[in-house]
Parts: structure tokens; sequence; C-alpha cells
């Protein structure tokens, strides 16, 4: 078994496109949140919007990979009207990984910030490291991006997030809770 799980939900595909490339880069095991009845359309997207905003759970289908198995959980989300996406809102509402944890996001302009402090709370502890990056970015070309976060997930257990291609230490008291 791998050392690395990476767990994400994906709607438009971008947070899919950076999951496995970040699996081919930590070598690591994907699995992908999946909602019991998939949203599709204008319809979808609206009921996507109230589902994040108002903090709702929809029902998921059931994960292929036990979290508790692994030392390091990437969770990736795509942000939807600047709040944390209702699937994984789900899964971590109903997961706990015991290790360390990670964190990053898709997006079409700003909330990641917002997104990750509410993860953070969800699971009672601070991710190692962070990514965000705009749906444009990806279109782009983020691989330096990926890269180094990618990097930052190899280095010593600490907490922080990487913005870009650095790596940004938090205070002794929230590495000591990580």
């Amino acid at each position: 078994m791998n050392k690395t799980l990476i767990v994400y939900h994906s709607r438009t595909g971008y947070t899919r496109r950076v999951a496995q490339a970040l699996a081919r880069r930590l070598d690591a095991d994907l699995d992908e949140i999946r909602i019991v009845q998939p949203m599709q359309g204008a319809l979808g997207y609206a009921a996507c919007a109230i589902e994040a905003i108002a903090g709702l759970t929809p029902a998921l289908r059931p994960t292929k990979k036990d979290p508790a198995g692994y030392e390091l959980v990437v969770i990736g989300t795509p942000v939807w009207f600047w709040s944390l996406s209702s699937p994984v809102r789900s899964w971590l509402a109903r997961h706990r990984p015991k290790h360390r944890v990670a964190f990053f996001c898709t997006m079409g302009g700003s909330g990641a910030r917002r997104v990750f402090a509410t993860m953070a709370k969800l699971l009672g502890k601070r991710p190692v490291a962070t990514l965000a990056l705009t749906d444009a970015q990806i279109d782009g070309g983020a691989d330096d991006r990926i890269a180094a976060f990618a990097q930052s997930l190899r280095a010593p257990r600490r907490a922080g997030r990487v913005t870009g291609a650095r790596r940004t230490r938090t205070s002794k008291h929230a590495a000591a809770a990580a």
C-alpha cells in the first residue's frame, strides 16, 4: 500500500486534473468522492451553490480507500461560491485521517483561504501544506506549482502552506497541533 492517498471531488474536471498530476508525482493512491445523485447542467450548478453556501452534506457513494491506512491524506476540492464543496464536506464529516493531511483547491477566482480554514476546522487539524489554483492557471499549465506542492509534501513533517513555489511555516504551536 502507498503511504499517500489523494482524495478529491471534481465536478468540471479541474480538481481531477490536479489530483491526477499529484498522484503521478507522489506515486499516491487516488480516490474520487462521488455523490449518489450527480448534479448536472444549470440546475445542478444552482444546487451546488445552495448546498455549499448552506453547508449541506449530500449522500456519497462509498469510497474505495480507507484514509486511516495512510501516513498522508491529500484532500482536493473545488471552491463553490467561496465555500467548501458539499461532497468534500460530506467526506470530511465521515472520515478522520489519523496522520498528516494536506489540502488543495481549484477555483474560478477566489475563496481558497476560507475553504482551507473550513477544512481544517472540520478535521480538527492543520494541513502540512496547501495549494490553491485557479482554472485559468490550470489551463495555462500549473506544473511548476504542482511540483512545488508535491515536493513540500516530501519535506519534514511540520505545519505550513505552499504559495506558489515556496513553503511558509506557521507558528510552533500550530506545528505541534499538526
